[in-house]
């Protein structure tokens, strides 16, 4: 059986929220949002979680419109392949641990990809600086566990 790979995502906040998660290592966007506060671990820039910027959340969410354009031009689809393809590498590499992700940006492929997350729960709440999304990546795939605001 494969290890497990558990990934907290986040969109900023205190860093004091993975305390109890304790990751190994904490992956953050290029110019994105950080933790405030002391962070034990290892940080690493993964320029595969930029933020595409303003984006339209109903098309992509709600109406599957998966061709819209994000503010910096990339298509939903675009924006969930590279979001898709750096989650699992970075799950690939820490298997049987957890990691954090810091990002903005990070509704639309945890939707995509997670099963058990639907989108019209992520559209009707957006993670918020604080919130601890948790997901598991392994030879199935992803699946969401918990932390999701309600």
């Amino acid at each position: 059986m494969m290890c497990v790979a558990r990934v907290l995502c986040l969109a900023g906040g205190d860093a004091a929220v993975l305390t109890a998660h304790r990751p190994v290592r904490v992956y953050v966007a290029p110019d994105g949002p950080r933790l405030t506060g002391a962070v034990e671990v290892p940080v690493e820039e993964r320029a595969g979680l930029v933020d595409p910027g303003a984006a339209p959340r109903d098309r992509w969410l709600l109406a599957g419109d998966m061709s819209a354009p994000a503010a910096n031009g990339e298509s939903g689809q675009q924006v969930l392949d590279r979001f898709g393809a750096t989650l699992a590498e970075i799950a690939e590499r820490h298997r049987g641990q957890t990691v954090a992700v810091v990002a903005g940006g990070l509704e639309l492929p945890l939707a995509a990809l997670c099963a058990g997350l639907s989108p019209a729960r992520v559209h009707a709440a957006p993670l918020a600086d604080g919130d601890v999304a948790v997901a598991e990546y392994n030879a199935d795939g992803w699946r969401y566990v918990s932390g999701w605001p309600a």
